[in-house]
């Protein structure tokens, strides 16, 4: 193994969904951080190259993405102080995965994942993430279309590589 989606730096609420739950580190930022930074350091210090997910942020997400398509109501602003400082803390990771989430306040119209919006303005430059940024898996129920199309749409976002995990096309 030489690349783990780990660590997951979203920050739980009391009404995160259960395809978060408990594989989410903690609903103080700060913890979510110093947690993270850990696993992180761990992980490359065994020759591992972690992936930080979900950016920029699946906390808040309350129904599951494998299935749905989450939508965070939250303000940016709130966002900031919270769901982005675990990403902004760990931005020099080599790599990062995208949430299937939407965000109204900062997109209206895509998910971040075939979101150039959020990609560029959030994850790039809010969060300063500059690592290689992959898609979650395509195949999610989250976002609708072929898996051609999204793909094209991912890459077109700003991601660097479309993941697809089941095969089926």
């Amino acid at each position: 193994i030489n690349v783990n989606c780990l660590p997951m730096l979203d920050v739980a609420t009391d009404a995160t969904s259960s395809a978060i739950g408990d594989r989410a580190f903690s609903k103080d930022p700060n913890l979510v951080s110093a947690l993270g930074r850990i696993v992180s350091d761990a992980l490359q210090a065994g020759g591992v190259l972690p992936v930080i997910k979900h950016l920029p942020g699946h906390g808040r997400a309350t129904v599951d993405s494998h299935h749905h398509l989450p939508v965070v109501e939250e303000p940016v602003s709130i966002l900031e102080e919270t769901d982005f400082a675990p990403f902004r803390v760990l931005k020099d990771a080599p790599f990062g995965m995208t949430a299937h989430i939407s965000y109204p306040d900062i997109d209206p119209h895509k998910p971040a994942t075939i979101s150039r919006i959020i990609i560029a303005r959030i994850i790039r430059m809010k969060i300063g993430f500059a690592g290689v940024l992959i898609s979650d898996d395509l195949s999610m129920k989250a976002l609708s279309g072929n898996i051609e199309d999204l793909a094209a749409e991912t890459l077109a976002a700003g991601c660097d590589l479309a993941l697809h995990c089941n095969g089926k096309l």
